[in-house]
């Protein structure tokens, strides 16, 4: 049945939607918060992996992970010359501007579902 698929996507992201939104209302970085995104994170990693095509591992040499690698290290680099440089208002981290950025709870909800879809995404690869 062809509708059968784009209604199970629709409710797929009914369900990370309201996750998000349940997960967004806890305490940040309390206890509940962190087991509630992880274990969201797990369960969406394993769902992609049922779901996926291909069991055979993709392309992971040291060239295909090389500009993450930059990336990461780039992006680490700057959070830690912003933090040893004051005030923090001239020289933000990137949790300072991410925790701007994702202070409105509908925002936080949506990151947190594209999160989830993200790592369902890589699990399927």
């Amino acid at each position: 049945m062809a509708s059968g698929r784009p209604r199970s996507a629709l409710l797929a992201f009914v369900g990370l939607v309201a996750c998000g939104w349940w997960a967004s209302g806890l305490e940040p970085f309390s206890t509940p918060a962190t087991v509630a995104v992880l274990a969201a994170g797990l369960v969406a990693m394993v769902v992609g992996r049922a779901t996926g095509g291909d069991a055979s591992p993709g392309d992971t040499t040291v060239r295909a992970a090389a500009p993450w690698i930059v990336l990461g290290s780039a992006l680490a680099a700057w959070q830690l010359a912003a933090y040893v440089q004051h005030p923090r208002s001239d020289h933000p981290t990137l949790s300072s501007l991410t925790n701007t950025v994702l202070d409105p709870r509908p925002v936080r909800a949506l990151a947190l579902a594209a999160w989830l879809l993200i790592a369902g995404w890589l699990a399927r690869r």
